[in-house]
């Protein structure tokens, strides 16, 4: 039923012709993402319609579109908005439809520098974004905020807990980078050696960028291991002033929210018990390494 009422959106996409074929694109942990094939002039083309996500993700439709037009005019290679319903009035929630960009994501096993700096270097360049005309978007400057709430509440939690009750701290307060807020290898394309698509903004913030780094720590632990994660760790700070323990309550934080969350995700039963394996790991070698 919802791919039927998708192909009747050719009369709002006349300008890129009529959609032939719909098929959902695997990856789309957090929310539905539709492949277009149009025809037009004998010629085929393929767009992408992605469906407003749900929490854990503060973004509506509207506002990740209005982000993408901003991304456009930068450095960082991005699918282009082309059209908006922020009304859900088309398929019953808010879409937006964008530009769809050819490439492959690479998520085997990586022991390759090239590969990890690549990734650090292309993280780097998010926070060197402007953020003057950015839409609306959270803010992540508080590694605490929220900390309680996902901390697991089983006795075996409980030192972390109250460690975390009594910890105050000072918020990030530098000028405040442009956060994808999910970044990993699954939401980057690829053409050889080089990156030329960045998606999945559904996530995307301003603030500290440790935040991020936090994130995608997370996901090389997951996807790789401790070593892949450490040297993506290290390629990302290079010489740059870091703040260690902001960063360790940011992976508290992560780790957290990752347990909390995780049942809204769509990841097989394995992937699950991965990832759960590996937010509990950080947050106990983080709140070592904090400790001592």
């Amino acid at each position: 039923m919802l791919k039927e009422k998708i192909i009747k959106l050719s009369d709002s996409l006349i300008n890129y012709g009529e959609i032939i074929n719909v098929s959902e694109l695997s990856g789309g942990f957090s929310t539905d993402v539709f492949l277009l094939e149009l025809t037009k002039s004998e010629n085929i083309s393929k767009l992408v319609l992605r469906m407003e996500a749900g929490l854990p993700s503060e973004n509506s439709a509207k506002t990740e579109y209005k982000l993408l037009e901003c991304i456009k005019e930068t450095t960082i290679p991005s699918a282009v908005p082309v059209y908006l319903d922020s009304s859900g009035s088309h398929l019953g929630r808010p879409f937006f439809i964008s530009s769809y960009i050819e490439g492959t994501q690479n998520l085997g096993s990586k022991d390759d520098a090239f590969f990890i700096e690549t990734i650090a270097n292309q993280l780097k360049n998010i926070h060197m974004v402007n953020t003057d005309n950015l839409p609306k978007l959270p803010l992540r400057v508080d590694p605490l905020e929220g900390l309680l709430d996902y901390l697991p509440k089983k006795d075996n939690w409980i030192e972390i807990r109250e460690y975390i009750k009594e910890l105050s701290f000072e918020k990030y307060n530098a000028d405040f980078k442009l956060l994808h807020g999910d970044f990993w290898p699954g939401n980057l394309l690829w053409k050889s050696d080089n990156i030329v698509g960045v998606v999945d903004w559904d996530y995307a913030a301003i603030g500290d960028p440790l935040y991020d780094l936090a994130v995608s720590c997370l996901m090389f632990r997951y996807l790789y291991g401790r070593q892949d994660m450490e040297s993506f760790k290290v390629a990302y700070i290079d010489q740059s002033e870091f703040d260690e323990k902001r960063f360790l309550l940011w992976s508290i934080n992560i780790a957290s929210s990752t347990l909390y969350f995780i049942n809204e995700w769509r990841l097989t039963n394995e992937d699950k018990d991965k990832m759960i394996d590996a937010a509990k790991l950080i947050i106990s070698e983080s709140y070592d390494q904090i400790r001592n």
